[in-house]
């Protein structure tokens, strides 16, 4: 029963970390003119919510202590029910089993910690979205990053973004992001 539980709070997490990760994504590449989804596969979807995560050693982290904490801090906390700071805290019934105070605990943190990764992922699209659209208007792009082509030709942009088929970068010369895919046109991409 633990087992099948846990691999439908996984299979439905996943799916809603899928969901708020195609939100992020569009919310960003909406402000700087993109319609992300028509540029995206499959493999783009179920790996936005993936590659967040992972974009730094921090978030990681970060996202693996409270996770736990929301798995274990359930255990730790039903062997302190009786307690008057539990009673007040949390207000569950007297008459409920130490299992089920540790499911309901359970389902609070895990509502909690829904409430924050769509707070953490739609913040990050909204913010890096607005920020590199006022960036944009305002020309204070920095133009480091470098994109080689099969052909040779070498040129100066900055890269708004990548995924499995595309690259989406400004030029210096032009305000609208370009959109180039990567297979069999793109030769190195050199991000600084």
């Amino acid at each position: 029963n633990k087992l099948k539980s846990f691999q439908e709070i996984l299979s439905v997490g996943y799916i809603y970390l899928i969901a708020i990760g195609i939100l992020s994504e569009t919310f960003y590449y909406n402000q700087i003119g993109v319609n992300i989804l028509s540029y995206s596969g499959i493999l783009d979807v179920l790996m936005s919510p993936i590659a967040k995560l992972t974009s730094s050693i921090i978030t990681l982290i970060v996202f693996f202590v409270i996770l736990l904490l929301v798995f274990q801090l359930p255990k730790f906390l039903v062997k302190r029910r009786e307690k008057n700071w539990f009673k007040k805290g949390f207000k569950l019934e007297e008459n409920l089993t130490n299992m089920q105070v540790e499911s309901e605990l359970l389902k609070r943190f895990l509502f909690l910690l829904s409430v924050g990764l769509f707070g953490f992922f739609i913040g990050t699209g909204i913010g890096k979205g607005m920020r590199a659209s006022d960036r944009i208007e305002s020309n204070e792009i920095k133009y480091t990053d470098h994109i080689v082509f099969i052909d040779g030709d070498k040129i100066d942009v900055k890269i708004m973004g990548i995924n499995s088929s595309y690259i989406f970068y400004l030029k210096n010369d032009n305000k609208a992001v370009q959109i180039t895919p990567i297979s069999s046109v793109v030769k190195s991409i050199e991000n600084n």
